[in-house]
């Protein structure tokens, strides 16, 4: 309100308007104090949340990884060469009874503890409704088992019955970090983890797949369902990262 030569003016609304913070800006500015305290509040606290990150943990699963791809590595070797005393019939049994083994039990060869998650831990975990039913699990596993098996039966042959190639050394890796894989999920019941180790995992079975193709097609063939699964599988993995609260994604110290 103003005053000329005694006369009282009332200022128009338009400019009253103008004068007080809209509701939805005052909100904005609301929420921008409170992101910029929390970003405070992080980068205070950062340096002692990196001091909780339990390394010698990662490097635990990295070097039972390693440790159990030489373990196989070896194995592999040892087939090669009592393979060699023995006629061709021999040979191949043996190769496909060892390459079964691995499809299905690799787990004998790694230092961790890589048990399968029994059912009261998959009941007490929360999980998207469109999980499969429990029973699925086993006899998709067992079908991959399958065409692992076959498939590498197929390189070797591919190869010259070499058991120390490319192709075949990726497969023990690619078994190697997934029983790792269940040593985080199904025995520390490490959700976040979780998340980051099935993405190398779906990535060994991805390049794995690769060089099976690029030795011999078929074999890369009868591999890819096995992509397949484990894209589904990894999803699934991250949903119950998600309903579970968001676990961290690296481990951290029990202290």
């Amino acid at each position: 309100m103003r005053t000329v030569q005694g006369l009282k003016l009332v200022s128009p609304p338009s400019a009253l308007a103008s004068a007080v913070p809209s509701k939805p800006r005052l909100q904005r500015q609301g929420a921008s104090r409170n992101l910029l305290s929390d970003l405070r509040a992080t980068l205070s606290e950062g340096g002692n949340v990196e001091k909780r990150v339990d390394y010698a943990k990662v490097g635990t699963w990295f070097g039972a990884t390693v440790v159990e791809v030489a373990l196989l590595s070896a194995a592999m070797f040892a087939v090669q060469t009592i393979g060699g005393y023995l006629p061709p019939i021999g040979y191949k049994c043996l190769a496909i009874l060892f390459f079964a083994s691995m499809a299905l039990k690799s787990r004998i060869f790694s230092i961790l503890d890589a048990s399968r998650p029994t059912m009261g831990e998959v009941q007490e975990t929360k999980r998207p409704s469109w999980t499969p039913p429990p029973i699925v699990f086993p006899i998709v596993w067992s079908t991959i088992g399958i065409l692992r098996t076959v498939s590498s039966v197929v390189v070797w042959e591919a190869v010259g019955r070499q058991m120390l190639v490319l192709p075949l050394i990726a497969m023990m890796t690619h078994l190697s970090i997934g029983d790792t894989w269940n040593n985080i999920n199904n025995v520390e019941r490490r959700k976040g983890s979780a998340v980051a180790g099935v993405a190398f995992v779906w990535t060994s079975v991805v390049t794995c797949t690769y060089l099976y193709w690029q030795t011999i097609p078929l074999a890369g063939m009868i591999l890819a369902p096995s992509v397949l699964w484990l894209s589904i599988a990894s999803v699934l993995i991250f949903n119950i990262w998600k309903l579970n609260g968001y676990e961290p994604i690296l481990p951290y110290k029990s202290d």
